[in-house]
């Protein structure tokens, strides 16, 4: 069975800040003008709430065609790569996590039952639910690993359990209805992982067979198939989010074939890998951008990334830091236990970090930092592509989960874009940057006057 893409991801051809909540804003208030005035044929589903700020890309088309599905899926080594999606859920969440501050204010109950479901029997349910509505099952999972982090009791204001589904998002005067049978609809059956599964391979399908159309019908911002549907409703405000999912089945198809990761031979006369897995992966914000409202400067890039992802070694080396920016002592050496319990204590800009040396003779360091936790001690020798830690959100004040790299030659920083060739989608290619450059102006332009 072929489970091909060219259906499920297509680009719209219609039209379409600070924080990344505010630069999402300004860009959905955008976004919403260019389809005031179209005529639609019922109301827009919407969800209850507006999905979480994603960074995104100013072109769309800036994406190199996603990976097709295997034609023969091999259910065992299927259930062992969505067990390697889910495997950040057998460390807690990083304190400030979003989904951490969700579950525990939106509704604070998870259902015992469902919250007992095992990564392995969810690889097994994610086959039978994507079958049975003839559905991608390496989407299902990465729009489950988006939308709940593999955690089927979740409740939030936008949704219930593994697909973060909510009723109210389909129900609209004239709308069509949803091919769900009433029994399933209800809170209660939506927090079983088989019955949200279920539903939502179903939901998956109609987007797949209706979003051309309903993109005609609505407008909204450019976006590369149903996902963004399933995400948004009717209109799509935002890209990003979608991408996000996309990125997810990128890592889950490249664990299950077992593909070797991709190096680029950079200048530096070293091979450097992506921190990453899943390439290309989105710097969202570059060297030199302000920080703490212009009182230091950004020096590294930051990767968009989900709590729990796995951090490579970008190169083979020698670990010469391994532990956390403690205030009061910048750089305090950790063993990988230590390091654990400062998880959810309040830390410096780095947070807890890692930084290998690849080549002694031009000192050539790689750091990674916000980690939720490492295994590494300082002093280990690493092989390239090697797993050292969890990406976390520990130092960071606003901003979502994402790894902070830095790369410096001779001790000095500099801009690992440079080097990393196709691996990175540059920070310029974002919507992001575009408002962080222009607040940066507005503040320089302030102070000359």
């Amino acid at each position: 069975m072929r489970h091909a893409l060219d259906r499920g991801i297509t680009q719209t051809l219609t039209p379409g800040a600070k924080s990344l909540s505010a630069i999402a804003a300004a860009f959905l208030s955008i976004a919403a003008s260019s389809s005031a005035w179209a005529v639609h044929p019922w109301p827009a589903r919407k969800p209850p709430v507006t999905p979480a700020a994603a960074h995104q890309l100013k072109d769309i088309a800036r994406w190199p065609e996603e990976p097709a599905s295997p034609e023969a899926i091999n259910p065992a080594r299927f259930v062992v790569s969505v067990d390697h999606l889910c495997a950040k859920d057998k460390t807690p969440l990083s304190e400030g996590s979003p989904l951490a501050a969700t579950s525990e204010s939106a509704v604070g109950e998870t259902s015992p039952a469902a919250a007992s479901a095992s990564p392995d029997k969810l690889g097994t349910l994610i086959l039978a639910a994507a079958g049975e509505a003839g559905v991608d099952p390496f989407l299902v999972a990465g729009l489950m690993l988006e939308r709940s982090r593999c955690r089927p009791g979740l409740e939030t204001k936008w949704g219930y359990g593994l697909l973060g589904i909510h009723p109210s998002q389909y129900l609209s005067a004239g709308a069509p209805k949803p091919p769900i049978d009433r029994t399933l609809w209800r809170k209660a059956a939506l927090l079983d992982p088989a019955t949200n599964l279920k539903v939502g391979s179903q939901l998956l399908k109609m987007w797949t067979d209706s979003h051309a159309e309903i993109d005609t019908s609505f407008g909204g911002v450019p976006h590369r198939g149903p996902t963004a549907h399933f995400i948004w409703g009717d209109v799509v405000r935002g890209s990003g989010a979608e991408d996000q999912v996309l990125t997810a089945r990128r890592r889950l198809i490249a664990f299950y074939e077992k593909k070797p990761d991709m190096a680029v031979v950079s200048t530096l006369g070293v091979s450097l890998f992506s921190p990453l897995e899943g390439t290309p992966r989105v710097a969202s914000s570059g060297p030199g951008e302000d920080r703490a409202g212009g009182k230091r400067q950004h020096l590294g890039i930051d990767l968009g990334a989900a709590i729990g992802e796995p951090v490579r070694s970008v190169a083979s080396g020698k670990v010469i830091f391994a532990g956390a920016n403690i205030p009061g002592a910048p750089r305090q050496s950790l063993t990988p236990l230590r390091a654990a319990r400062y998880r959810w204590r309040r830390l410096g800009p780095g947070g807890i970090y890692v930084c290998i040396e690849h080549a002694p003779e031009r000192h050539i360091v790689s750091c990674y930092m916000h980690l939720d936790s490492y295994i590494v001690n300082q002093g280990d020798s690493v092989e390239a592509g090697q797993e050292i830690g969890r990406v976390g959100r520990t130092g960071v004040q606003v901003s979502p989960p994402h790894l902070h790299f830095e790369l410096r030659v001779d001790d000095r920083h500099v801009n690992p874009v440079r080097y990393m060739g196709d691996l990175i989608i540059p920070p310029k290619a974002t919507q992001t940057y575009t408002y962080a450059i222009r607040a940066k102006r507005s503040r320089l332009a302030r102070l000359r006057n």
